[in-house]
């Protein structure tokens, strides 16, 4: 199912710590497979949030072709997360993991039905989300805070503390997601 315009651009979030380039490199290739991907953000490697006694992450975002219903997305992105082993601990969001996809954002859609948020609260907060969600759709405009993604990014600093651009990881996505 195709959502409608106002679901355009739909942008996906995307993390993992626990052999990271492997489990990235399968995720968006099934998300390419079922959603069709169109572009890969540069990929950060950036501080573990909370829990820090863990490995750092590599981080980023997709713009997506096809645009499902929301909960069709997530369960897709569940069964992805399932496909590399992703373990959920309620106990410990902040815990490591093979595989995070998240959807951070559906165009103009705002989606209040925990635990299904549309758009992702963290976008605020985070740099690691709204830096690469920027480079992808920087006109875009939020729809809650009616603030361009550009502008939420620019507010964390030219350099966001905590994270640095992987060039390495950024091509390998990108070679073997959309060769």
């Amino acid at each position: 199912m195709v959502g409608s315009d106002a679901d355009h651009p739909l942008l996906l979030a995307f993390g993992a710590n626990l052999d990271p380039l492997p489990n990235l490199v399968h995720g968006l290739r099934r998300c390419h497979q079922e959603l069709g991907v169109v572009a890969i953000s540069t990929v950060y490697r950036t501080l573990p949030v909370g829990l820090i006694d863990q490995p750092d992450y590599l981080n980023g975002a997709v713009l997506i072709e096809r645009s499902p219903d929301p909960w069709a997305l997530r369960a897709l992105l569940r069964a992805i997360e399932a496909e590399c082993r992703r373990e959920r601990h309620p106990q410990s969001k902040d815990g490591p993991r093979t595989l995070d996809l998240d959807i951070a954002l559906m165009g103009r859609r705002v989606l209040q039905a925990p635990p299904l948020v549309i758009p992702d609260p963290e976008i605020v907060r985070r740099p690691f989300l709204a830096c690469p969600l920027a480079e992808l759709a920087p006109h875009l405009v939020h729809p809650l805070l009616g603030a361009t993604l550009a502008t939420l990014a620019a507010a964390f600093g030219p350099v966001p503390a905590g994270m640095q651009a992987e060039d390495v990881a950024t091509d390998v996505l990108r070679r073997a997601v959309m060769p």
